[in-house]
């Protein structure tokens, strides 16, 4: 009897043991620190989305302003084109119109010197200029292509491409036009193709003539005549 006693209170002990035990089960102490990490993560990636949807807005508010001032400068190239009386064989440019003329028809190669049939063909801009754009302010620009100043006298392209357009400007002074003109070159540095070959380097060999709209403030009444 006293035996079965003992061993009615040792199992009883060992339950309270063993229940006291179940109370510090890491498993349920480790809960609320994972639910703490959880609610941090949801909240991070809730902030996160709303920066990104933030940033996806302003980059569309600023591809719209890009967009709505491209379209504005379009609008007013149209409207300067629409405005300047264009001659045959000119380009209407942003403030006048231009023509280009092939280098080959005005100069041989490496000469700064008219030929007879780059005359001709000025001939026909001199005239233009004078019943279409008397008034205008006339920029001559001479291009060549990347070739290296090998034969010639020249220093450079930058040289040669000015003296050419210098030749242009003195031959339609020559010819009686009286706009405010200018003689400017480009040298090599303003391509319309690659000059990758023959064909290509001679398109860029060229001089354009530019008659455009006068800026020039407190400009002569009558040109050829000096501001005082």
């Amino acid at each position: 009897m006293f035996r079965t006693m003992e061993c009615l209170v040792l199992a009883g002990a060992l339950g309270l043991l063993i229940a006291g035990t179940g109370c510090n089960d890491p498993k349920a102490k480790a809960e609320p620190v994972v639910d703490q990490h959880a609610a941090a993560a949801a909240e991070r990636i809730a902030q996160l989305q709303k920066d990104l949807a933030e940033a996806r807005n302003g980059w569309a508010a600023d591809r719209n302003r890009l967009n709505q001032m491209q379209a504005e400068i379009d609008r007013l190239n149209q409207e300067l084109s629409k405005g300047t009386k264009v001659a045959e064989g000119w380009t209407p440019v942003p403030g006048g119109a231009m023509i280009s003329i092939e280098g080959t028809v005005l100069f041989d190669s490496g000469k700064a010197i008219l030929k007879p049939g780059g005359k001709t063909t000025l001939n026909a801009v001199a005239a233009t200029i004078k019943s279409q754009y008397p008034g205008a302010e006339i920029y001559v620009f001479g291009h060549t292509d990347s070739e290296p100043i090998r034969k010639s006298s020249w220093t450079d392209n930058y040289e040669l491409s000015c003296e050419r357009s210098l030749s242009v400007v003195r031959y339609l002074r020559a010819q009686g036009d009286a706009n405010y003109m200018a003689a400017c070159g480009w040298g090599e540095h303003r391509p319309v193709a690659a000059n990758s070959s023959a064909a290509s380097r001679q398109q860029n060999r060229r001089v354009q003539i530019f008659a455009m709209t006068p800026t020039t403030k407190g400009e002569p009444a009558v040109r050829g005549t000096a501001t005082q």
